[in-house]
């Protein structure tokens, strides 16, 4: 029928009273005429209903009750014009006719939400604004207040013009009288959503799910929109378990909400809902994607490379596959492998622009991992290649800025922070960048003169105090750093970030047992967080006699991440501080192999070299240092160990 109903209306409505005989100027015929059509009705004779009202139509010109009625059988019949017509022949006779006005709200909010094409010159802006003014016309009809598919009726209008608070209230009393009908508890979540009241949202979703689980789809839909994954996975699952025959794309929905889900924890129930999946569609690309993500997730990298090369096989230039091929040789610190899958791209624009979403991150991260192996010009192609794809973002700048750095081209990078903060002068980025690009080229006391004055503009940034920290270490300013940090520290700030920051402070300075407490608070906070554990086991074994208990806190680092290059770098030289020379020569040369352009890494493993003495490769370790990041070392001694070197050799 034209007039949209509810699911309220399923459940019974309510009936109409008889007008009084001295309503009609005719009272005989017309009345009984009248009656006649209510009874045949309730018989479904609609047609044989429709000739007694224009029998009382006729006996009766004047009754805006008879018109009312033509007006709501119209409706019934879907025929929408000539129950606006009749409507309208009732409200001239009497503007306060209830079911007048009722069937002009219902049949012109039906038009307006498309259940029949529009009239002649119509818009559904223009039907929705007319059917409020009549919803509104009898909202304090005694009838009205417990015609609930009317009301529910009327909050999907509001609704859909944008009155949230109207439609939640009207919606409110809906599930009150009607908690057994699923849909007002859905249009009501709507209304809450667009109030940004997303917890109540949920909770009225989830009542109308557990009235009609396909409303489960909806829930998991809101979830999504505030990322929380877990409970959007949650939601999808029950929707799959409930309904009969869950079509493909719920699945799948599914799976994406458990591989997004923090902490991969959703991993291994992805892989088992993508089983039935794969079983019936070996070869199909999206789901062997999903696939390779989840192995990753779960901590097989190497199987989750071997799928995303299943799906290059067959197509070559899927931008996807490529992405998630790095990815998972990413995870396994395998940097030249992942430029290999990735420096395709570069050569390839017309794919790039084609595939903007997938393509640009993939180039940044082939960026990355050109950065880690000290090809700076390679990664400074790859950031062209992402911004020819995307002239006009702005981001591009602050991966082209931290290139630069990382190769030491520190004017260079001045240069475009400089652009930078011309076009976004109140953004703190930017000064952050510029203020590192400072401390690069020798220029510390300006970055310091320059991050004070940001300091008390924001006191409140957490960036800007940490910009502030380092820039204060540079100038080996260390109580002015731990006064930076040990103020945010005190407000509050709950941030691991914030502990680290500081613990590098402190270890910097020399205070050795304020950088230790703080780590030890944060692996008794967490006993598995493996970047805690390597950096109090590294400390522990360089900083101090007590290498051997450095030895064991890597080693549980390790244990978590087998193959970070950063932690073996941190186990081999534990092992050397403890003299067991050819212990450490593997993990150190592996992690050298992996992080060529990190500094501390080929000074550490140019050392074991030495002590074997492998004076040619210890050599050429000390140069990789000096050409690395530069970082935490001591260039001048690094040189005289080079220098050494050579002459041994």
């Amino acid at each position: 029928m034209l007039v949209m109903g509810t699911e309220v209306a399923a459940q019974g409505g309510t009936p109409r009273p008889a007008p009084a005989a001295t309503s009609f100027s005719s009272s005989g015929e017309a009345y009984f005429e009248f009656m006649r059509a209510r009874h045949l009705q309730e018989a479904e004779d609609l047609d044989g209903a429709m000739a007694a009202l224009d029998r009382a139509a006729a006996l009766d010109p004047a009754s805006a009750e008879i018109q009312a009625e033509r007006a709501s059988l119209f409706a019934q019949q879907n025929k929408g014009v000539e129950a606006r017509n009749a409507a309208q022949r009732a409200l001239a006779v009497d503007a306060g006719n209830v079911e007048a006005h009722r069937v002009m709200a219902l049949v012109l909010s039906a038009w307006s939400e498309g259940a029949a094409p529009l009239p002649a010159g119509e818009t559904a802006e223009r039907l929705r604004s007319e059917a409020l003014t009549h919803f509104e016309a009898i909202t304090a009809a005694p009838a009205t207040s417990t015609d609930l598919n009317l009301m529910v009726t009327h909050g999907r209008t509001l609704l859909r013009a944008g009155r949230f608070d109207e439609a939640a209230t009207i919606l409110q009393t809906v599930t009150s009288q009607a908690p057994y009908a699923a849909e007002p508890f859905a249009l009501l979540a709507e209304a809450q959503a667009q109030q940004g009241k997303l917890a109540d949202a949920a909770k009225s979703l989830l009542a109308a799910a557990d009235i009609n689980p396909r409303y489960f789809v909806s829930l998991g839909e809101l979830y999504e929109r505030a990322e929380r994954w877990a409970a959007a996975a949650g939601a999808y699952g029950r929707a799959v378990e409930a309904i009969r025959s869950p079509t493909r794309e719920l699945r799948l929905r599914h799976i994406n909400a458990l591989l997004k889900t923090p902490g991969g924890v959703g991993a291994e129930r992805a892989l088992n809902a993508l089983t039935p999946l794969l079983a019936s569609a070996s070869d199909d690309a999206r789901l062997l994607l999903l696939q390779s993500t989840a192995l990753r997730l779960s901590g097989d990298a190497g199987k989750a490379a071997s799928v995303a090369r299943q799906v290059l096989a067959q197509s070559p230039n899927n931008v996807a596959a490529m992405s998630a091929l790095a990815t998972a040789l990413g995870a396994r610190y395998q940097f030249r492998e992942v430029t290999e899958a990735l420096a395709p791209l570069v050569a390839q624009p017309a794919i790039v622009r084609a595939n903007r979403g997938e393509a640009v991150p993939a180039l940044l991260q082939l960026s990355l991992a050109y950065q880690q192996l000290a090809q700076y010009d390679e990664a400074l192609a790859a950031v062209a290649a992402a911004r020819a794809a995307l002239p006009s973002s702005e981001a591009l700048d602050v991966y082209e800025v931290q290139v630069l750095l990382s190769a030491r081209r520190f004017d260079a990078a001045l240069a475009v922070t400089d652009r930078m903060k011309a076009r976004t002068p109140d953004e703190t980025q930017a000064l952050l960048l510029h203020a590192r690009a400072l401390v690069g080229a020798g220029r510390g006391s300006e970055a310091v003169t320059l991050l004070e004055a940001a300091a008390r503009q924001h006191d409140d940034d957490l960036e800007v105090a940490f910009g502030l920290a380092d820039a204060y270490v540079a100038q080996q300013q260390y109580d002015r750093a731990v006064k930076v940090l040990a103020r945010i520290e005190t407000s509050g700030a709950d941030d691991d970030r914030l502990l680290l920051r500081l613990v590098s402070v402190y270890e910097s300075a020399g205070r050795l047992d304020e950088a230790e407490r703080r780590l030890r608070r944060l692996i008794e906070a967490d006993p598995s967080d493996a970047s805690a554990l390597n950096y109090l086991g590294y400390m522990l074994a360089d900083r101090t006699p007590r290498a051997a208990e450095g030895v064991a806190l890597v080693e549980r680092a390790l244990k978590l991440e087998p193959d970070n290059p950063s932690y073996l770098d941190s186990y081999g030289w534990a092992l050397f501080k403890q003299g067991r020379v050819s212990d450490a020569a593997e993990p150190l040369g592996q992690a050298a192999a992996a992080l060529p352009a990190n500094s501390v890494i080929q000074e550490h493993h140019g050392d074991v070299l030495a002590g074997q003495q492998k004076w040619t490769e210890a050599a050429a370790a000390y140069q990789r240092a000096l050409d690395g990041d530069g970082e935490s070392i001591d260039r001048a001694r690094v040189t005289r160990k080079l220098h050494d070197a050579r002459r041994r050799r």
